[in-house]
């Protein structure tokens, strides 16, 4: 880690359930061992029935940085994940 300094900006897919996902949070240093601990939570504030043979699917990402990253990169990180480019690919 350059200067001390590193971080982790957690992405959420648009179609997740109850997206934007809350988050659960333990405190830091919970076991007096500096660690922080951070999970999205989709049942957090509303109940989620799964039902039998039912395939649901969760889709995440995670950008880690070395050194500082401001709101604006955060922000069009998010974006370009949740919203990717559309390709066509012509064979000539």
């Amino acid at each position: 880690i350059d200067n001390d300094y590193a971080g982790v900006v957690m992405m959420s897919f648009p179609t997740n359930y109850n997206h934007p996902e809350p988050l659960r949070i333990w405190p830091e240093n919970q076991y007096d061992r500096g660690d922080m601990f951070a999970n999205f939570c989709p049942t957090k504030n509303m109940d989620w029935l799964l039902k039998p043979r039912q395939n649901y699917v969760l889709k995440y990402r995670f950008l880690v940085y070395n050194g500082h990253i401001n709101k604006e990169k955060a922000e069009s990180s998010w974006y370009h994940y949740a919203y990717p480019p559309k390709v066509k690919v012509i064979k000539e």
